[in-house]
């Protein structure tokens, strides 16, 4: 077969990329088309954000290979190292197959050993302790922390457990810690969350620019896009920064090294070049953004009583105000190419060489972070600031030109944002905060108007009735406030599921262990391995994993993927899906529901939350039936055999009203069978077309329809605390 100049050049940049970011090429032929007895099928990768398609392969009930899937548009047949060995997490010898209560003398003991006990005795103890720490400490009397690495519908089922269950706001995922900045930014920017651009931007842009992101290792393959285009486009660029210099500065022509913090000086100052030669695009400023400020000195999210906190001059303080362009302008002015140099450590001829890469507007700039950004102690600036040197040049949300926050877990996008597993979001970006989001709720959810606890605990104006007749009172608690209520007792009951909290969580010492620990508090944890957060539970609920379950993810391109369930778990170990819904049949509506709610329903009185929330003729809509693949390949679906319905296309199909059934657009998801016919699809889809750029007419569906001259919001934060 001959090839092309063009085709040889490419081949060969795969071929490096694929080095470079330590992967193989698939070969030529698709391990589909062998006859060696092993059933191959897609599924979506749980590692990192990037959502990568691998192909599974099952032969006598056990998955025994995995390769990249080459119809997938994500990773096009690659495979990094960690896709090639997904299915050694699954066969590890010292898997968890059966529920460990702590116990002594035969009943549960805070000091106990662990002991095997069934499901049954696992729930009841569960349900004993969660009802009566709801009615003795409020809302905030019990809590969950979830994760980007639940399904889709663990995460939905979740939110609808806690939130028009318990009637409580205490859920939060691992995503707070690594994603809040950049939700943070894209709230407070555009009105939505979520990257408006997709991976497309990689074949088109002219220039990448790395903030805070070691791609090479953490994302390899797309690393291994951008090597392909960096290596095949004539006059492509490279630009890396970093506290530290680490493998993706092997590709980089602009290698950049700056001091901690001072990556604020340095978005300062490409603005502040920007304003300053007239490089801004003045015609779209003008029709798509506003300026906004915000406070500064505003702490660092510690205890009140901690000294720094105290410091502050605006602790927690973030109310935007609004500006003009000239104040805009004048506020990055002191931020000259010799000050940032100063106060960076960088080499003026390096900031300058960024700087014009970003106003040379015959250039496509795609610029990508992660956790640089996101655990910044100032994320929300840092993510918006990149915000801003993109509006000001109008280079966004077309081919090429975008700022994109990259993730770190498989549905930290899909799972932890979309579906509402924050403590102040609801499903599809409606948020507690607002009355008319929160009745929307509870009409799709079948619930009596008052049952999600709003923020501040009014409904209609009036205090919300809590359990214990008391007012419920402000509900929202994120994640680090949790490890703190239980180690002040205010919360005594906490289910920790899909991720290693203990161990993870900040300040061990001083907030998570004393807390975890104490002996008025009941820790659940559900995980697949006996890791430091286990070992530090009160009871242990073994988890089924990955493609021991029917799932889904979304990924950090706005991709939703689904996949069938390959294998069964090991011992007696059942997914958080099935943990959640089967505990909700142990606890009453009684238990948890004040009278004067209930009266608004009288014939949820006497039954469970399973009953109210996932047998609501919704949830439960769609018989089971056999799983089939387009070869006539059978599948288990272990959660729609035992509850008798297919639960997991009932809670999507119900999520779904969110998007398409309220006011809130541009978050629009296909029907359920359409993503295991597909390698994932690009929200919003609108008549089966996914968008692959939102917010600009020409791409986004909703633009003209909804408001044409929408603006964007741009806002500055120029602390001199570096």
């Amino acid at each position: 077969m001959k090839q092309t100049r063009r085709e040889f050049m490419k081949s060969q940049a795969v071929t490096a990329a694929a080095l470079t970011a330590g992967i193989t090429v698939p070969a030529i032929s698709s391990a589909e088309g062998k006859d060696d007895g092993i059933r191959w099928d897609k599924t979506a990768c749980r590692f990192c954000g990037t959502g990568c398609s691998v192909l599974l392969g099952v032969k006598d009930g056990k998955v025994v290979a995995t390769q990249g899937d080459p119809d997938a548009p994500v990773n096009k047949g690659l495979n990094c190292i960690k896709g090639y060995f997904l299915t050694k997490i699954m066969y590890g010898k010292d898997r968890l197959t059966k529920p460990l209560l702590r116990m002594k003398d035969g009943k549960y003991d805070k000091n106990g050993q662990f002991t095997e006990v069934s499901w049954d005795t696992a729930f009841k103890t569960m349900a004993e302790k969660w009802v009566a720490a709801r009615k003795a400490k409020g809302p905030k009397g019990v809590g969950m922390f979830g994760s980007g690495q639940w399904t889709l519908w663990e995460g939905y089922a979740a939110s609808k457990l806690l939130k028009g269950g318990f009637r409580s706001n205490s859920l939060e995922p691992n995503a707070r810690h690594c994603m809040a900045s950049a939700v943070g930014a894209f709230m407070r920017t555009f009105g939505i969350d979520e990257p408006m651009g997709c991976y497309d931007d990689m074949e088109h842009a002219d220039v990448f620019v790395l903030w805070g992101s070691n791609m090479a290792e953490m994302h390899p393959i797309l690393w291994s896009r951008i090597t392909d285009t960096r290596l095949t486009k004539p006059g492509c660029e490279v630009h890396v920064l970093s506290t530290f210099k680490h493998r993706s500065f092997e590709l980089a022509d602009n290698g950049i090294i700056f001091h901690p913090q001072t990556d604020l000086a340095i978005g300062n100052y490409i603005a502040n070049y920007i304003i300053q030669n007239k490089a801004y695009d003045k015609e779209f400023i003008d029709a798509h953004c506003n300026f906004k400020k915000t406070p500064t000195d505003i702490g660092y999210g510690l205890r009140a009583s901690h000294p720094l906190q105290k410091k502050a001059k605006n602790p927690n303080k973030g109310k935007l105000s609004a500006i003009t362009f000239e104040e805009y302008a004048k506020s990055v002015e002191p931020y000259t190419l010799e000050k940032a140099s100063e106060l960076s450590g960088v080499p003026k001829k390096n900031l300058e060489k960024l700087a014009k890469a970003y106003a040379d507007p015959k250039k496509k700039v795609s610029s990508y972070w992660t956790m640089g950004f996101n655990q910044h102690t100032r994320g929300v600036w840092m993510n918006s600031l990149v915000y801003n040197i993109h509006l000001l040049m109008g280079k966004i949300s077309e081919p090429g030109n975008g700022p994109f926050s990259l993730t770190g877990q498989p549905s930290a996008c899909g799972t932890a944002r979309e579906v509402g597993t924050f403590t102040h979001r609801l499903p599809a970006d409606y948020v507690v905060k607002k009355d008319s989001h929160c009745k929307f709720g509870e009409k799709i959810w079948k619930l009596p108007e008052g049952t999600i606890p709003r923020h501040n605990g009014k409904a209609n104006g009036k205090e919300q009735t809590d359990i214990s007749g008391k007012p419920m009172g402000k509900t929202l608690i994120h994640a680090v406030a949790m490890h703190r209520a239980l180690k002040d007792k205010k919360m005594n009951c906490f289910w920790v599921l899909c991720n290693n909290n203990l161990q993870a969580a900040a300040n061990f010492n001083e907030e998570s262990w004393p807390g975890w620990r104490d002996p008025e508090n009941f820790i659940t944890v559900s995980d697949p391995y006996p890791t430091v957060s286990a070992m530090g539970a009160d009871l242990i609920l073994p988890t089924a994993m990955w493609a021991e379950k029917e799932g889904a993810y979304g990924n950090s391109e706005r991709r939703t993927q689904f996949w069938r369930q390959q294998v069964q778990a090991p011992g007696i170990s059942k997914s958080d899906l099935w943990q959640m819904v089967e505990f909700s049949k142990y606890v009453k509506v009684a238990d948890v529901w004040p009278e004067d709610l209930i009266a608004k329903k009288p014939e949820y009185a006497d039954k469970t939350l399973y009953d109210v929330l996932y047998t609501n003729g919704q949830v439960d809509k769609f018989p089971k039936v056999q799983v089939v693949d387009e070869a006539g390949n059978k599948y288990d679906n272990n959660e729609a055999e035992d509850f008798g319905y297919y639960i997991q296309k009932g809670l999507f199909e119900e999520y779904r009203m969110f998007q398409w059934d309220g006011k809130k657009k541009g978050h629009e998801l296909a029907p359920y069978e359409d993503y295991h016919a597909a390698r994932g699809l690009r929200w919003p889809v609108i008549d089966g077309k996914e968008t692959l750029w939102r917010f600009r007419e020409g791409y986004d569906p909703h633009v003209k329809a909804l408001n044409p001259d929408v603006k964007k919001v741009m806002f500055t934060s120029t602390a001199k605390r570096w």
